[in-house]
């Protein structure tokens, strides 16, 4: 097991130092970095065999992005209620919003259930809970990194006591 995490971790190295490279693909490569981490963060937490890696990983992806289809639709519904440019929102479109909202929060809550389901196929009990938190554990992980001076593109936040 120890084998995985450190080919996973060594692979994570690398994928982040090749990424830093070339300014022009960096947004690219800053998303690919950053899933490689989430891959590496949640099979660390999950303590994956290979075996059940192997089924997992498919139904995840899978889930991850109708989580993000669903995330883009909304947010274009929501985008397309506010004024030119501003943030100024009438009572109607508030209004508009807090159902978009709600339905917003019911469509992920149903994606959810379908997903917990098969997750329950192939993981345990413990494992599956570990994949609930797994978002909000990455986050606080990310901005505790950010916060003490790496930023997510893997550069160090420059030094300004010099006195530049």
């Amino acid at each position: 097991m120890k084998v995985i995490y450190t080919s996973l971790l060594v692979l994570l190295c690398t994928t982040l130092t090749f990424a830093q490279e070339g300014n022009r693909r960096g947004s690219q490569m800053n998303s690919e970095k950053l899933q490689a981490a989430r891959i590496a963060f949640l099979t660390n937490r999950l303590e994956l065999t290979p075996e059940t890696a192997k089924v997992f990983w498919p139904i995840f992806t899978e889930y991850d992005n109708e989580k993000s289809t669903l995330s883009k639709k909304y947010g274009t519904q929501k985008r397309s209620l506010f004024d030119e440019g501003t943030r100024n929102i009438s009572d109607e479109n508030a209004d508009k919003m807090l159902a978009i909202y709600l339905e917003q929060k019911q469509a992920e809550l149903d994606l959810e259930k379908i997903y917990l389901s098969r997750f329950k196929e192939v993981l345990s009990m413990r494992q599956v809970w570990r994949v609930i938190r797994f978002d909000s554990d990455f986050r606080r992980s990310l901005m505790e990194r950010v916060s003490r001076g790496n930023r997510p593109d893997g550069k160090a936040k420059p030094d300004n006591a010099g006195g530049n």
